[in-house]
């Protein structure tokens, strides 16, 4: 009788071992399910992050009138820091300097450091051998700094048919986007890629296109 008693508790000792209560058996239940979402999540996140890294996509220029953007004092600096268009008045009573300001356009980019205004002076009397003059100035978030131009170029305006000239890379170098830029050659359309390395905008890499 001792005996079977003794295997009776035995028994019952190893079920409990075996048999865990049922709340034990709930917690790693729910466990398990939180573990297989967090795992599922990761790998999700995961190949988001590699495919966002791994594929850069451009936005093109869309240019607007700088006098609606920039105070005319500004444009007249930056008009007489690069060209040297005579103070003569013209027809209208206007100097050639205010109406060369009337003409500029600029497109805007943002980025983690502060803005990029690419000006164009949209001005044949600006254009020459070597092309027509465009310039850019970062505009620093803070705001106790002065604005520095960053990008100077002289390229040719004419561009193949529903190519923009400029475009806004999505990947960026030191805080401001890298700039690609379309020009006509004899051998075919010459992809240009400029970006910033924290001081100015440098040319990166050149390819041809034959598509025209």
């Amino acid at each position: 009788m001792v005996k079977q008693n003794r295997v009776k508790q035995q028994t019952a000792g190893i079920q409990k071992i075996v048999n865990p209560p049922v709340w034990l058996n709930q917690l790693g239940y729910w466990f398990r399910i939180g573990l297989t979402v967090f795992t599922a999540l990761s790998l999700l996140l995961g190949t988001v992050a590699c495919t966002n890294s791994s594929s850069a996509t451009t936005a093109p220029a869309s240019w607007q009138q700088a006098l609606r953007v920039t105070p005319k004092e500004t444009l007249t600096l930056i008009v007489k820091e690069h060209s040297s268009l005579p103070e003569l008045k013209v027809a209208a009573g206007q100097s050639v300097a205010v109406e060369a300001i009337k003409r500029m356009r600029v497109w805007q980019v943002n980025g983690s450091v502060g803005g990029l205004n690419l000006y164009d002076f949209n001005n044949s009397a600006l254009c020459g051998t070597k092309g027509c003059l465009y310039v850019g100035y970062l505009i620093p978030n803070d705001s106790s700094q002065m604005p520095t131009e960053v990008f100077a170029a002289y390229l040719d305006p004419h561009k193949p048919p529903k190519t923009p000239l400029f475009k806004a890379n999505s990947s960026s170098h030191e805080g401001l986007p890298c700039l690609e830029v379309n020009q006509l050659s004899k051998e075919g359309r010459r992809q240009l890629q400029f970006c910033y390395d924290g001081l100015i905008y440098q040319l990166a890499d050149s390819q041809l296109f034959k598509d025209g």
